[in-house]
């Protein structure tokens, strides 16, 4: 270390960033560039720098939460590579101890991000797939949490759906009544009675 570097004074976070306690992944995960394109990029309130700006001294956000709506700013050709690395450090902070909305909103979320890439990535189909099997292993999880929270009838369920729909299109047709049958036996919503019916009779013809 030089001299000089002593005195150097790294950049003051507060906002939500210090709130959460993120200030080191802010500062030493994520260089220059990353930090400049997620301020000019991510402007909720209308304004740039927001999240490392002023005091917050109550929240109810949680970091997972932080994430997955920070992720969708992010979900543009130019800037897919920036969701990227802020889904792969989302998920490091799921554990037993996280809410089951959280990590139901952050698979959507990365499933969002990596389904527009499953032709333009080697792997883009595979990454899709994949956010969509979390999203499902989570999904008994989530439907209690929802209707604990809001009550009535659950919502659509993007992993669902979407696997659904590439089992299909995959001539799967076994695995997606099987997907389809799970999906609604767990009560979520869905035109899955007919996706069965259009299944059935296409593994017959």
């Amino acid at each position: 270390m030089g001299i000089f570097d002593l005195f150097k004074r790294k950049p003051e976070v507060n906002g939500i960033i210090k709130y959460l306690n993120l200030e080191d992944w802010w500062l030493n995960e994520l260089n220059d560039e990353e930090r400049e394109i997620i301020l000019r990029t991510y402007s909720p309130m209308g304004s740039d720098h927001s999240i490392i700006e002023g005091e917050i001294y109550s929240s109810s956000q949680t970091q997972l939460h932080f994430f997955w709506g920070l992720i969708g700013w992010f979900n543009k050709p130019d800037l897919r590579h920036i969701a990227y690395k802020l889904i792969s450090k989302a998920e490091t902070l799921i554990d037993n101890n996280s809410a089951p909305l959280d990590v139901h909103f952050l698979y959507g979320t990365k499933l969002e991000v990596c389904y527009k890439d499953r032709d333009l990535r080697s792997n883009g189909l595979e990454l899709a797939i994949k956010a969509c099997e979390q999203q499902i292993e989570n999904a008994p999880a989530a439907a209690t949490a929802f209707r604990q929270q809001y009550g009535g009838d659950l919502p659509a369920h993007k992993g669902f759906y979407q696997l659904a729909i590439v089992l299909e299109k995959q001539k799967r047709y076994s695995e997606a009544i099987t997907l389809c049958e799970k999906a609604k036996s767990q009560g979520w919503a869905g035109d899955w009675g007919k996706r069965i019916e259009r299944c059935n009779k296409r593994t017959k013809a």
